[in-house]
């Protein structure tokens, strides 16, 4: 059985949030999404790892309890986070 994707809505209903705090941890980085389009969606499995905090800042990790294993050793992790490309601002000639 295939588990569709949330959307940044959908998400927002089940934590009682609005869609735009959804879309702000997805900027963030927090939240891991995809784009089809211009829509965003949010695989159930990323759902799943936050909620478990298995994902998230650091903050949310000490706060929360966890569904499983999450022990690291230092050095054990990497971190990958998207940055967009900066665009050379247009200067006005003089």
């Amino acid at each position: 059985m295939t588990v569709r994707p949330y959307t940044p809505e959908m998400l927002a209903d089940r934590w009682d949030c609005s869609g735009e705090t959804v879309r702000a941890m997805i900027r963030s980085g927090t939240l891991p999404a995809f784009r089809v389009g211009r829509m965003m969606r949010i695989t159930a499995k990323a759902v799943e790892d936050y909620e478990c905090g298995i994902i998230g800042s650091d903050v949310s990790k000490d706060d929360s309890s966890s569904c499983g294993t999450t022990r690291t050793e230092p050095g054990d992790v990497i971190a990958l986070r998207h940055t967009r490309r900066r665009m050379p601002s247009a200067k006005p000639g003089t």
